[in-house]
């Protein structure tokens, strides 16, 4: 699901990631840092530890193609590519727990 718009809250704790008929995720640097899809956290995907992250915070954003966007995080990490459709799965996960 292509969002419309991803904007990063000023204190860069968290995405707000727009989709049409104003649907929207709200996704916290923290989750999203332990959701990285990347090589070395593919066996965390499972059960992420959120709180290992707490502090993290989002530093930038980049727009991959035209199918995800790069991640990079205040602890150095920036390898994981989050792409529309494993955004909208995490997203639509974080609203259910």
């Amino acid at each position: 699901m292509v969002p419309n718009s991803i904007k990063l809250s000023t204190d860069k704790k968290s995405l707000q990631i727009a989709y049409d008929e104003e649907k929207f995720l709200l996704l916290s640097s923290s989750f999203l840092r332990a959701y990285t899809p990347s090589a070395e956290n593919k066996k965390n995907l499972n059960s992420p530890d959120v709180e290992k992250f707490s502090g993290v915070l989002i530093k930038k954003i980049e727009k991959v193609g035209n199918y995800a966007i790069r991640i990079s995080f205040s602890d150095g990490h920036n390898t994981g590519i989050y792409s529309w459709d494993f955004l909208h799965e995490i997203g639509i996960k974080s609203q259910i727990s």
